[in-house]
């Protein structure tokens, strides 16, 4: 594990970089660990959803291709699951004035991600009603229906995105 993780945050890293996106943080934890990972924050751009989709596409197939670690003899089954949603955001550096000060993006849109990576199930990117309405025409996406993410007031409108449009590739530009 100990060996795989770095490597595949790096590759994750690259594939970001690779679309122009950042990778802000990443925050480890007993059962895994969670990116928050930003497209168009600094320098918007009317590509940024659809960047934003096929590097999130590219990370799961990175994910699932990993060679599996063992521990103890044991194989660990590597899995992602993925929030993605578009919408605006608080973006500042945070912090003390003379103290310790971080760059940070916070916001309802940061925290729909969240909730729509906690309700994904292994190796889905689950989508918000914004992202699909960006992204819908050039990525197969399924719907999933009005389901409800803690700190809304109704069921939101969820999506799975499943992967880029083949019958679609004469309109869609290159990001």
């Amino acid at each position: 594990l100990v060996k795989v993780f770095p490597d595949a945050f790096s590759w994750i890293n690259g594939v970001v970089e690779l679309k122009d996106g950042i990778l802000q943080k990443v925050t480890y934890h007993s059962i895994g660990s969670e990116m928050l990972i930003h497209f168009g924050v600094l320098n918007p751009d009317p590509s940024d959803p659809a960047r934003a989709a096929e590097a999130v596409l590219a990370i799961r197939d990175l994910v699932t291709s990993l060679p599996t670690p063992t521990v103890q003899g044991q194989p660990i089954r590597l899995t992602c699951r993925i929030g993605l949603s578009y919408g605006p955001v608080f973006a500042a550096e945070v912090g003390e004035r003379r103290g310790r000060r971080e760059f940070n993006i916070l916001g309802d849109t940061v925290n729909t991600a969240a909730r729509l990576m906690s309700r994904a199930g292994e190796n889905e990117i689950w989508i918000n009603q914004l992202m699909y309405g960006h992204v819908g025409s050039y990525f197969k996406a399924r719907p999933l229906g009005n389901i409800a993410l803690k700190g809304k007031a109704i069921p939101q409108p969820v999506y799975a995105l499943e992967e880029r449009r083949v019958d679609n590739a004469a309109s869609f530009r290159a990001w």
